[in-house]
């Protein structure tokens, strides 16, 4: 769980967050596993079915959809869709507890669990928090994260790490994809060097001649 994100967003961070692209393990790929998951973010004691976990499976993908696409803080309409699908099959309804008003599951087990994501969603796009939560763009991560830049253009989770490793691969592909040098053309032959004659030596002095 990231310490940056807010509250109300933790289990819809959490949920979306199920899955990790880099290191390709999934929560949810089996239901006693999403029994483990369920039990350790707070609701113990679920035994998920096949079909309530194709129903998670299927709302976590529209969810991760909708992330990337905060990106460009545009709505994916088909992301979008198929949210509201998900959302005609798990109820809601309001809660006037000692606090403000606010949206809870009506549900039990995994429909609450996916109604509490719902509500969450619901109200931190009310409160404009909502485009603030995005997926990382560097490929072999694709972990969820909470923009807290101020015009909410940050791409990456982390710039020294994913930032770097996703700017590293971008060069390496320019540079694939410049034409080879062209090949140079041989160099000449040096010229022989001329050797210079050997300098004259003095003449000997004459030998005396013996007494």
């Amino acid at each position: 769980m990231a310490v940056d994100i807010p509250e109300q967003l933790h289990l819809v961070e959490s949920f979306a967050n199920s899955v990790d692209v880099d290191i390709a393990q999934d929560d949810l790929d089996s239901p006693p596993r999403f029994g483990r998951w369920l039990a350790a973010h707070g609701f113990p004691g679920v035994e998920p079915g096949d079909q309530e976990l194709a129903m998670a499976v299927g709302m976590r993908a529209a969810l991760r959809d909708e992330l990337i696409a905060h990106h460009d803080q545009l709505a994916s309409g088909a992301a979008r869709a198929r949210l509201e699908g998900f959302a005609e099959r798990i109820p809601l309804r309001a809660s006037f507890g000692t606090g403000p008003a606010t949206l809870v599951p009506a549900g039990q087990g995994v429909t609450a669990m996916l109604g509490t994501v719902l509500a969450a969603m619901v109200l931190a796009e009310r409160d404009g928090g909502w485009h603030r939560l995005k997926i990382c763009r560097e490929e072999t991560c694709q972990r969820v994260f909470f923009d807290k830049s101020k015009n909410q253009s940050k791409t990456w989770c982390s710039m020294q790490v994913c930032g770097n490793r996703s700017k590293t691969r971008t060069y390496r592909d320019r540079q694939r994809e410049l034409p080879p040098l062209p090949e140079r053309p041989p160099a000449p032959p040096a010229p022989p060097r001329r050797l210079r004659p050997p300098a004259s030596l003095p003449p000997l002095p004459p030998v005396p001649p013996s007494a």
